[in-house]
């Protein structure tokens, strides 16, 4: 089904009616971005620096010719405004004498009519100011408060916690001596980088072994979503060349990307598969009762929170301070802002229903989705214990799952996928209703999850069972089918980009509805074939030794690559030129700055709060109810 409509894009773009430029034409319009020579204009005595958005206007045949480009929205970005960095106090130095450069409000008049007059001289076309982000001034004060203060006393609590636990455990523990203080050794950086670096699987149960290659899956998924949110502040910088943006979406391999947040549900299957499976392991030894559901979500919050809380601590705090330049504000100022504001949808994971949280680290709508659909999934495993029961509350929920989708699309008339517009980049979806109502709700990506929860639920009882797939590995070939049949489904998104006439709503309900979990039965049944050794070569790949600490740190990198990203946008001073070298460089950057600080966020946090949690309930469970679940 997904090779046809493939091919149906195929050919429907090669008949789109396209409206395009030639490189001449494209630079006869004013720069979508320009930016004065930053560092210099705060070094002069009362330098005032401001960032705004000007409104074009104007009756002539160069107003007509940006009008019709930037109409085509899905694919251009919006030349009707363009966006600036004034340097006051040079570029405009003729204009200041008249003016008060008090307030941003006594600025507007100054900035409306030095902007006029460059954009006349040069082109005969009217400016209008439409927004005055915001203005630095030389000799601006960094003002610290409390928060700031508080955050760097719990650095410094989490840095002498880790030495003191070290050198406990180096001069003090014995092995032998089995009273140690479990608190102290929770802080241990030798046990937790062995923790980090201990083989896959490693543990009694050899049937952990099998699910090794999950760390391989969680390390190229996390890969996949470096390479989204570079491609991402590749349209949310400043460019001098946003041509090469717009001529990416006439790039079949760069349509990839485009759909290629598809990828990250693949999250969703992994964390569904190992809930179902290692609860059934859990089961074996245990009594279950309806309080599981209730322990299991606490657990579950006090895994995931102090490395959560401390990234959007840093993202509130001391992050304004990490650098410079005439976006930091915008880049790094905004984020900061908004985390301050709605912290507590991002503790309590709801914030992919906050509407307005759009701005506070939005990568994390998935660790909010995955809670909500985890919560509903452990419910499964506490209530429905017999396979029938099982059976029958996994078709409810799969049902459920596929019409939510498509009541959503079809009568708030949203679109079939996120279109990854220029503009939506540049405001990172906060205004695009198919992101917000759709794409990152918990309970329109149920799906993906109950999908995730069947192959967990099959796996365990397959193996239970001693089920012998040996007869189907002669139709491997089908196998290695799967790799180019995942990337058709992601293909198929780019039906949805043409220029010519709209999507019919059947096709958008429709494509809503299924494309989700077709990808993700791909995915599913990949997971299962390299569990029963159904062949060796995908196999192999993702079995690696070598992806084991990285799939191991993947949820601290997840947390904290896009701070990384947001500071060398925030830093840059001017418009930055892209190419596809440029952002190989920078996917190359994110991958090795986020696992290695993510390796040092494991060792130092996540594990400690693990087993200092372990710690602390150890005394109030019994026998080996306090067994930790096994995590490959």
């Amino acid at each position: 089904m997904y090779l046809v409509l493939v091919f149906i894009l195929l050919v429907k773009q090669s008949f789109a009616v396209i409206y395009s430029l030639n490189e001449t034409e494209y630079e006869r319009m004013p720069p979508l971005y320009a930016l004065d020579e930053y560092n210099s204009c705060l070094r002069n005595p009362g330098g005032v620096y401001c960032l705004v958005d000007v409104h074009l206007s104007g009756d002539n045949r160069l107003m007509h010719t940006i009008n019709e480009y930037s109409a085509y929205s899905m694919k251009h970005f919006n030349h009707t405004q363009v966006h600036r960095g004034i340097c006051l106090t040079t570029t405009c130095k003729e204009h200041v004498q008249n003016h008060s450069l008090q307030t941003n409000e006594d600025l507007r008049p100054l900035l409306e009519e030095c902007l006029n007059e460059s954009l006349w001289k040069r082109y005969e076309l009217h400016g209008q100011l439409e927004n005055i982000l915001y203005c630095n001034r030389e000799g601006d004060i960094i003002r610290y408060d409390l928060s700031d203060i508080i955050v760097a006393v719990v650095y410094l609590t989490i840095i002498v916690l880790n030495i003191t636990g070290s050198l406990y455990d180096v001069f003090y523990y014995r092995k032998d001596d089995k009273s140690g203080n479990p608190y102290l050794l929770s802080f241990s950086i030798r046990r937790n980088w062995a923790k980090l670096t201990a083989p896959a699987g490693d543990g009694p149960d050899p049937r952990f072994k099998r699910l090794k290659l999950f760390n391989g899956l969680r390390t190229m998924t996390m890969t996949c979503v470096f390479f989204s949110h570079t491609t991402l502040i590749s349209a949310y910088t400043y460019v001098d060349n946003p041509i090469y943006i717009e001529k990416s979406y006439e790039d079949p391999l760069k349509q990839l990307l485009f759909n290629g947040s598809l990828v990250t549900h693949t999250f969703f299957v992994l964390s569904a598969f190992l809930l179902a499976y290692n609860f059934q392991v859990h089961e074996e030894k245990h009594v279950i009762s309806w309080w599981h559901w209730p322990k299991g979500m606490l657990l579950r919050w006090l895994r995931l929170t102090p490395t959560y809380a401390l990234v959007l601590a840093t993202i509130c705090t001391w992050m304004r301070y990490a650098g410079s330049g005439p976006l930091w504000e915008q880049v790094v100022g905004t984020e900061a802002t908004a985390c301050r504001e709605y912290w507590w949808a991002h503790v309590l994971y709801i914030n992919n229903y906050v509407y307005d949280d759009a701005l506070c680290a939005p990568q994390t709508w998935y660790l909010a989705a995955d809670t909500q659909l985890f919560s509903i999934g452990l419910l499964v495993c506490v209530l429905a214990r017999s396979m029938r029961a099982r059976k029958i509350a996994l078709l409810f929920l799969f049902t459920a799952a596929l019409v939510a989708p498509a009541a959503h699309t079809y009568f708030q008339e949203l679109e079939a996928v996120v279109i990854q517009s220029p503009e939506d980049y540049r405001s990172l979806y906060a205004d695009d209703r198919t992101f917000r109502l759709l794409y990152v709700r918990g309970h329109t990506n149920l799906s993906t999850y109950t999908l995730g929860l069947t192959g967990g639920f099959l796996a365990y009882y397959w193996q239970k069972n001693g089920k012998n797939f040996d007869e189907f590995k002669k139709y491997r070939w089908m196998f290695w089918l799967l790799f180019p049949l995942g990337v058709a489904v992601i293909l198929s998104g780019g039906l949805f980009y043409s220029d010519g006439e709209p999507a019919s709503t059947a096709l958008r309900v429709l494509y809503a509805t299924f494309y989700k979990p077709v990808f993700q039965t791909i995915i599913v049944i990949f997971i299962l074939g390299c569990i029963f050794k159904i062949e060796s070569v995908y196999r192999g790949i993702v079995e690696w030794r070598g992806f084991t600490w990285t799939g191991r740190v993947s949820y601290d990198a997840f947390l904290i690559h896009t701070v990384f990203q947001r500071g060398l946008i925030g830093a840059q001073t001017q418009p930055v030129h892209m190419t596809d070298y440029n952002v190989v460089v920078i996917l190359s950057a994110t991958i090795f700055l986020s696992f290695m600080s993510a390796a040092m966020l494991f060792v130092c946090v996540e594990a400690p709060a693990a087993s200092l949690t372990k710690a602390v309930l150890a005394p109030s469970a019994s026998g080996k109810d306090s067994r930790e679940t096994s995590k490959v």
